[in-house]
């Protein structure tokens, strides 16, 4: 990369779409979650360890969201996932990486290295005031704080202030793409510290209404390009060869929102604290089929 950057059985789900399970019954062999094909962090994931897609366990299945992961592992002992560092919660474990714990610090300090940034995608020749204002406050300070606030690694240096326009010709704006990226833009419609509701109450005109949707990232790519969001995120690194390949009906601009990292999670019960990124490679093309061969212990 160039850029910086939340209950099933244990039969259903070693039977279930992105499990990749020796056997099933606390024997100790390793349940493998994996996003869908397309989502940003399974992009980047595979990206940062080098796997290529047709070596990845479970190849061409997944868990089509974060919060799928998140629960996956939450009711399995022997799963393990990748998520949004920001979507982190108590629920499962984030084992470090190479000695390095899952931080915002040490995604800055780059002790970290499992990360990847949050890219947005818009039509800056649009004839819309509510974009243009909307992707002002996203640069501006105002938003550097709440993206800091839900623990992401905001990469705007000097960013300016906010300023609120007088009048807005556009009230709606339908935005959508990364599962990733949706809890900072808006978890629900009273999540009062979210980028869209900050963004609301910054600009004090009434009537504005801004949606997300949670469709994926290379849903996201494509429909900014196509115009049919008026912003897409991706939770990968966007080039601009990769939105000309969609055939953009206008000029797209690309601009880096955030940075993020990857978090590496298992169940609360399980004695990993942490994994070498060869490790993680040799778990995710099967290699390490079992947690005795990370631990050492007789199962």
């Amino acid at each position: 990369m160039k850029k910086i950057f939340k209950a099933l059985a244990c039969t259903a789900l070693a039977c279930g779409i992105g499990v990749a399970a020796v056997a099933c019954g606390g024997n100790g062999s390793i349940n493998v979650y994996n996003r869908e094909s397309g989502s940003g962090t399974r992009d980047a994931f595979l990206e940062l360890l080098e796997i290529e897609d047709t070596d990845l366990v479970s190849a061409g299945a997944g868990l089509t969201t974060t919060g799928a992961v998140l629960n996956a592992v939450m009711d399995d002992k022997n799963g393990i996932g990748y998520i949004s560092l920001g979507s982190l919660d108590d629920t499962v474990k984030a084992v470090s990486v190479d000695g390095a714990a899952a931080t915002v610090e040490n995604v800055v300090s780059g002790k970290y290295s499992v990360w990847r940034p949050f890219e947005m995608m818009y039509q800056a020749d649009a004839e819309n005031d509510l974009l243009t204002d909307f992707v002002e406050f996203l640069q501006s300070k105002q938003a550097q704080e709440v993206i800091e606030a839900y623990g992401y690694v905001a990469t705007t240096t000097d960013a300016p202030e906010y300023v609120k326009p007088d009048s807005l010709t556009t009230k709606k704006l339908a935005i959508g793409g990364s599962t990733s990226v949706q809890p900072l833009m808006s978890i629900d419609e009273d999540d009062a510290d979210c980028l869209i509701t900050a963004y609301k109450k910054a600009c004090g005109i009434e009537g504005i209404t801004i949606t997300y949707d949670g469709t994926g990232s290379g849903t996201g790519i494509t429909n900014a390009a196509n115009g049919t969001y008026d912003i897409g995120f991706a939770s990968k690194e966007v080039t601009q060869d990769t939105v000309n390949a969609e055939e953009p009906t206008g000029t797209v601009t690309i601009f880096q929102l955030c940075a993020d990292g990857i978090a590496i999670i298992v169940n609360t019960e399980n004695t990993v604290t942490n994994l070498t990124k060869a490790q993680l490679k040799d778990i995710y093309t099967g290699k390490i089929t079992a947690w005795s061969d990370i631990t050492g212990a007789a199962e």
